[in-house]
């Protein structure tokens, strides 16, 4: 399956006013650059939150999905795991951002983040990356 889709105009028009160029939406990678322009690291940075962005759904999907068969709750409930990477995304950068005081700061220190700019080098991370590598940066 396609992943990266590049010169999108999705992104030209959700980074108009943005210093990015790439933006990860769900497991897609949606860029302003052709696939010559893209540097690797960009496409490793982006293709963790990807993978980030799977793990959190499949299990968040599957929890939620216990509390239906189990415990009765409405299966509409299930829509909610799509977005549970942003709900712990967005949690984690207001916590840090309470704590440090500082936006960029921040952004750098939500464990999403510290784990996609730690690996972003290496080409081959998100093959041999254990499920919720994330997790050890909390």
């Amino acid at each position: 399956m396609k992943r990266i889709f590049y010169q999108s105009k999705v992104a030209k028009v959700l980074l108009y006013f943005s210093i990015c160029s790439t933006i990860t939406i769900g497991p897609f990678v949606l860029s302003k650059l052709s696939e010559s322009e893209m540097p690797q690291y960009v496409r490793n940075h982006e293709c963790t939150h990807s993978r980030q962005w799977i793990e959190t759904t499949v299990a968040s999907g599957f929890l939620l999905f216990l509390l239906v068969a189990l415990a009765g709750v409405n299966a509409w409930w299930l829509a909610l795991s799509a977005f549970v990477f942003y709900l712990w995304y967005g949690l984690e950068y207001l916590i840090r951002l309470c704590i440090l005081h500082d936006g960029s700061k921040a952004y750098r220190a939500v464990s999403f983040e510290q784990e996609a700019y730690a690996n972003e080098k290496y080409a081959n991370y998100n093959e041999n990356a254990g499920y919720f590598s994330w997790v050890k940066y909390l």
